[in-house]
């Protein structure tokens, strides 16, 4: 039980050195070295948590990610429908805005973005009610549309110094999956048609 600890110890020690290190420079510019002076430990020590930088940086975005076995996505996943807890959201958003602030940004070429998608994507595939009429391949356009409506409200919520209160976004949010973006700006796009 000693070791377990201690592993997990020493793996939160290096995650935590290589954050420093990420928020001031791109994931090439950073090595196993550096890291292991800052937490201090050797070089073996770091390999036996990680096989590299790349590797580190996977697990840190995968222990950043809702997990489905989570209390709260455990809720959302057996409900008729997605209930959107604006508390769940603020709790996120408080806990996670400065990594996912930094780890969303497009200087940081990360996969977390694909992550969240396929997350979102995955809580909503298992609330719908497939139509008989729809192809495969429309379903899965409608769901990452939807699933990146809400990563790229997320991150544009989190640039903006200006931002409402979280009820106000979640609100928006809702109006906008619910109705749709024309009729939220009060526009019709139509079809020309070909001559």
């Amino acid at each position: 039980m000693v070791n377990i600890v201690k592993k997990q110890m020493m793996n939160y020690k290096i995650m935590q050195a290589f954050w420093t290190l990420y928020q001031q420079k791109n994931l090439q510019q950073i090595s196993v070295r550096e890291i292991i002076e800052q937490v201090p430990c050797n070089r073996s020590t770091f390999y036996a948590h990680f096989t590299d930088i790349y590797d580190l940086l996977n697990q840190f975005e995968n222990h950043l990610l809702p997990k489905s076995s989570q209390p709260s996505v455990q809720k959302m996943i057996i409900s008729d429908n997605i209930q959107v807890s604006i508390e769940q959201c603020r709790w996120l958003y408080s806990q996670y805005k400065n990594y996912y602030e930094v780890l969303l940004e497009n200087k940081h070429n990360t996969t977390f973005r694909p992550k969240l998608i396929d997350f979102c994507s995955e809580i909503i595939k298992r609330h719908l009610n497939y139509p008989l009429d729809k192809e495969d391949f429309d379903i899965d356009l409608l769901v990452e549309i939807t699933a990146n409506t809400i990563l790229t409200t997320l991150i544009f919520y989190m640039k903006r110094t200006d931002r409402p209160k979280a009820t106000a976004i979640v609100n928006l949010i809702t109006e906008i999956l619910n109705n749709g973006i024309s009729e939220q700006l009060q526009w019709r796009l139509s079809l020309k048609n070909q001559t």
